[in-house]
């Protein structure tokens, strides 16, 4: 019985590294052959302060996931001025999703240019681009580490008294102090709710500077209430942001600067949406109404 055990014991670690052996091996192949995304012209300096206006102009961009596929995005053009709020909105797979890519460069552009605040997107480090927006997601990202490393996942040095501020603020902070402050280790599926995630990205968000922030469908799965108070802190919070939002709840974007629907990968109208209402053969208007 004794030599039973000890050959089960050695049969199960025997299994157990050739599972690990397996999947170093993957690892190594994958770093190995999988092409990096960063290319050699994107290798600009930028301001600390970049973006500073949020001023955005799309000219003609047709974009693609690789280089080796159709274009997801296709003759897109349009011009954002600063601190202009901009409701994106269509059909599912029009293209909304692809155009936050898009924004991040984690599509392959291949005709046109987006130009935020003067600087070339293509010219950016992806890296830096992407620290440099604010992105609200439509599923919370959450990492393995404590509640302040969640709000302050880049490291920017925030204080406990600006935590404290934006978590009052999205009505989260009895919540976390309940849970013994900001330095315990964070588990989002047992300390929050689907909404309060939302709200608690809502709050990281709130920590950043950006100039620009891009909310992706991010009010699309909570309730009314929790989809209320989105609102009204976003409005008064980044009132002096420019801002993308797509959305699937088009009460959200109904008083933006300018809507702009897309279909196929395309954008087929872009206006104001009272204009857009008011007009029987518009997009817009029928998406409103169904």
């Amino acid at each position: 019985m004794s030599f039973n055990m000890t050959l089960s014991v050695v049969i199960n670690n025997y299994t157990a590294i050739e599972t690990s052996l397996g999947t170093v091996s993957r690892i190594k192949s994958f770093v190995g052959s999988t092409r990096s995304e960063n290319l050699p012209q994107e290798s600009q300096e930028l301001s600390p302060e970049w973006p500073s206006d949020g001023r955005i102009l799309v000219s003609d961009i047709s974009a693609s996931y690789s280089l080796d596929q159709a274009p997801a995005l296709q003759n897109i053009n349009l011009s954002i001025a600063a601190g202009q709020k901009v409701g994106i909105c269509g059909p599912s797979g029009s293209g909304k999703s692809s155009f936050v890519a898009g924004l991040l460069h984690m599509l392959e552009i291949n005709e046109g240019s987006i130009v935020i605040d003067g600087v070339d997107l293509s010219t950016i480090p992806r890296r830096v681009l992407r620290e440099r927006l604010t992105l609200i997601p439509q599923d919370p990202i959450f990492l393995k580490g404590t509640i302040r490393q969640n709000l302050d996942p880049l490291n920017l040095g925030t204080d406990d008294l600006a935590a404290e501020a934006v978590l009052k603020t999205v009505g989260l902070w009895s919540i976390v102090t309940d849970a013994s402050g900001l330095d315990v280790p964070m588990d989002a599926e047992d300390l929050l709710s689907h909404g309060q995630r939302q709200l608690f990205c809502l709050a990281r968000a709130m920590l950043r500077s950006s100039k620009v922030l891009i909310i992706d469908e991010a009010t699309a799965s909570v309730d009314l209430q929790t989809d209320k108070l989105m609102q009204q802190i976003i409005s008064e919070h980044f009132s002096d942001c420019t801002i993308i939002s797509v959305a699937d709840r088009l009460q959200t974007i109904r008083n933006y600067d300018r809507i702009a629907v897309f279909e196929n990968g395309r954008v087929v109208e872009y206006g104001e949406p009272d204009a857009l209402l008011a007009d029987e053969g518009s997009k817009f208007k029928a998406l409103w109404d169904s």
